[in-house]
Parts: structure tokens; sequence; C-alpha cells
């Protein structure tokens, strides 16, 4: 059962959530300063001019904007989890949710400074400031500009391949349970 209580939802936090791994994963660079296997997982703290750094790259790549509603879904879902045990409160428990996206918008920053810390880690000061002028360059705005329909585009392509799969690995379960005698 999905639980909305004015908009935000589960499904939202989670494309917000690939939207960051996608573009992370997505980021050339990283494959080549990741540790290697075996290697000690533990890197040094980034310098406070990687963060700066970093922190221009989420205001310039729009990633700092892809969790603008995360706070908000975070409040609504939680909100929404007591729903189910009492369905009587919904009504009070939007308008709790509601005060208290207020309050809680001021901690914005922290997603920021993780977000930034987690680039910083995996990028050098040079890296950071290619990155930056990428994203300063035209293909890089259209980039930023068409990421959320890049996205859009491929999930539900991928979904849809998900669901050609799923009709042709039940017609091979089917198939090979018939071999044993079974019919499903």
């Amino acid at each position: 059962m999905r639980v909305s209580l004015g908009g935000a939802s589960l499904r939202g936090l989670m494309a917000v959530s690939l939207t960051a791994l996608t573009v992370v994963a997505a980021a050339p660079a990283l494959a080549q300063t990741a540790p290697a296997p075996g290697a000690n997982a533990k890197a040094p703290e980034p310098s406070a001019a990687q963060v700066a750094l970093a922190r221009q790259l989420l205001d310039v790549n729009g990633e700092a904007k892809s969790f603008d509603s995360l706070i908000p879904g975070v409040i609504e879902q939680t909100a929404g989890s007591f729903v189910q045990a009492n369905p009587d409160l919904i009504r009070d428990l939007r308008e709790v949710a509601t005060q208290l996206i207020p309050q809680y918008e001021t901690r914005r920053a922290e997603i920021n400074d993780v977000l930034a810390r987690t680039y910083a880690s995996q990028f050098s000061e040079a890296e950071l400031k290619e990155l930056i002028a990428f994203y300063g360059t035209p293909v890089g705005k259209k980039l930023v500009e068409r990421r959320q329909v890049i996205l859009d585009g491929g999930m539900r392509g991928v979904q849809a391949w998900s669901a050609r799969l799923a009709r042709e690995v039940e017609g091979k379960v089917r198939e090979e349970m018939k071999k044993r005698g079974y019919t499903i």
C-alpha cells in the first residue's frame, strides 16, 4: 500500500535517489579514482577546497535541486506510515506533516554537504574544476536542462524492457516446469 499525504511519494523519493545514483555512477572520472580491489577503502578526508568546489559543482550541474522534494517527501512518508494503523487520523497527520516541513527545510544544507563531501572524496580539485567547466559549456548546460527528460525516458524504457523480460522468463519457467510434469 502506497501512502501519499500530499503529492510526494515513495516513488518520488526513489526517483530522487535514482537521479543521484545515476549522476554519480555516470561520472567517468569516478572509475579512474576508485580504489583498486583489496586497497584500503578509507580515503583521506577531502580538503576544504575540494568540498567548496564540489558545492559549486552541485550548483552548476543542478544536482542540488534534484533533492528539493526529499525533505517534504520524508516528512510526508513518515507521517503517512501512521495512517495504516490510524486511518481516521489522515487529515490531522497531513496537517502535522505540512506544519513540520518548514521546520526541517532549514536542514537542506545538510543534504548538500553530504553530496559535496561525496563528490570531493572521489574527485581531485583539478577534476572538480574540469567538471565545473564542463557544466559551463553548451553541452553541459543542455545535459542539466534535459536531465529529467532523459531519466524519465530511461526509466520508462527500462520498465518496458523489464516487463518484456518478465514475460519471457515466465514463459521459460512454465516451459521448464512442464518438462517436470507441472502445469503452472
